[in-house]
This record gives structure tokens, C-alpha cells and sequence, in this order.
């Protein structure tokens, strides 16, 4: 039996203008607080934007934009949510709640295929995609089935995540598939952002001739930062916008 749902998700995305997936090789990376740092910023500055949070197993961009899971509306498909002005979200956790989401093997395939075949997203800019951390299934079903898709990779200073990135961009160099750019996240204090030139995170994007977006700071309690809505003053703000104009150009 022929499956429709990849020609079904073409159609749903083809009022999309850019396709931005944020990947990380590990998780505790910060990898969902960039997406949603990006997306608030990228709102913010006027552009229509959407966000997807893919990470059926761990899905936390509806608390980091301080979203609620109402279910959504239903036109033809399902409508995302609107979230700020400019930003339209959605999410498996929709369905799910905080349930617990046991997927295996062909089980996660099935569920990407479904979401993108059934969200029906407006007119959009920029689509931002929060990927799960690693490089599983869900990744290479997207590849396959999303094919112009830009990846966003977010690492960290630390060696031990850097060893772990390595292999990542070796894998979407492997495939040839776009890479947009690296995120440093959670950057050391005594680096700041007039030394990100120097960090272990911008050497590693040279090596792969990747730009390097943005150096962004670690804030505590970022969690309620975004929740509010986001915040452009101060270092974090200064960072946020970087990797905006990196992205844009």
C-alpha cells in the first residue's frame, strides 16, 4: 500500500519559506533553549516564524515559551497555536500532555510522518525545528522525508560534548546536507562574547568550514527568561541577535 503522507507534507509545507533544524550529538546541550531563543527572537524582529518541537521523547519547548496544551484547532488538519505575535507552535505534547511517549524503531517515523502530514502551518518566514539529541531515527527519517531542511548544530565548550559533535558533522557532511551554522552555547563567563573567536566551539567550526552563529552566554534561570518572552538586553540579547543576522545573512 502506498503511503500518502509524504506528498501530503510537501503540500503542508509549502508555504514555508526556510526550514532551520536544530540538532545537537548529545543532550543537556541547551539544544531546545536555542530553538526557542531563535524562534522568540525571529518573532520579535517582525518575521513570521514557527516552531516544532520533534522531540517526541523529551518535548520541553512548550514550557521554555510558556505555552499551554490546549488542543488545537482543527481546519483541514491541525492549526499550530499562537503563541506570541509572529510565532506559531506546535508539538507532539499537544497530544500527549506530559504522558510519557514509549516509541521505538519504525514507532518514531510513524509519528514525524503523521505530525508534519496533519499540521497545516500559514504562510511562514522560517520554520524552526527542535530535533531530539543525537543522531537516531527521527533525524534520518527527516532527511529523507524533508529534504531542503537547514541544520542548526548546538555545542558546548566541553570536550566531552565536542568529541560527540565531531562525528555529527562529519555524518551531515557524509550526506551533504546544509549546514547553517554552530551555536555555541552555555559559553564560559571569561570567554564573553569579544572571545568567541577563540573558543573551542568557533576552532571546531572553522575545522569544518562552518560559520559560527552566535556565542551564547550562560544565564541562570533562562527557563523563566523565555517563559516571559524573551529578553534583548544584555549580553544574552546581544548573542540572540547574532545568530539571527548569521542565519539571515
Amino acid at each position: 500500500m502506498i503511503d500518502p503522507r509524504p506528498a501530503v507534507l510537501s503540500r503542508r509545507l509549502a508555504p514555508v519559506g526556510r526550514i532551520l533544524a536544530f540538532a545537537s550529538a548529545k543532550g543537556g546541550v541547551g539544544k531546545s533553549v536555542c530553538a526557542a531563543l531563535t524562534a522568540l527572537a525571529l518573532a520579535a524582529g517582525g518575521r513570521r516564524t514557527g516552531l516544532l518541537d520533534l522531540d517526541f521523547q523529551g518535548a520541553s519547548a512548550h514550557l521554555l515559551l510558556g505555552a499551554g496544551l490546549r488542543f488545537p484547532e482543527e481546519a483541514g488538519g491541525i492549526k499550530p497555536l499562537k503563541v506570541r505575535e509572529n510565532l506559531d507552535f506546535m508539538s507532539f505534547a499537544v497530544f500527549s500532555r506530559e504522558r510519557a511517549v514509549p516509541l521505538r524503531g519504525t514507532e518514531t517515523g510513524e509519528a514525524l510522518r503523521e505530525l508534519l502530514a496533519v499540521t497545516v502551518w500559514d504562510p511562514l518566514e522560517l520554520l524552526v525545528l527542535d530535533l531530539p539529541p543525537g543522531t537516531g531515527d527521527l533525524l534520518l527519517d527527516l532527511l529523507r522525508l524533508v529534504r531542503r531542511t537547514e541544520y542548526v548544530v548546538v555545542a558546548t565548550p566541553s570536550p566531552l560534548d565536542l568529541s560527540v559533535v565531531e562525528r555529527l558533522l562529519a555524518l551531515l557532511s557524509e550526506l551533504r546536507l546544509p549546514l547553517a551554522g554552530l551555536i555555541e552555547n552555555m559559553a564560559r563567563p571569561s570567554e564573553g562574547l569579544k572571545a568567541a573567536s577563540a573558543s573551542p566551539v568557533a576552532e571546531l567550526a572553522a575545522r569544518w568550514k562552518a560559520p559560527l552563529l552566535g556565542s551564547i552566554p550562560y544565564v541562570a534561570g533562562i527557563e523563566a527568561v523565555l517563559a516571559g518572552g524573551g529578553s534583548w538586553d544584555g549580553a544574552l540579547g546581544e548573542a540572540v541577535r547574532g545568530v539571527v543576522k548569521g542565519l539571515l545573512g
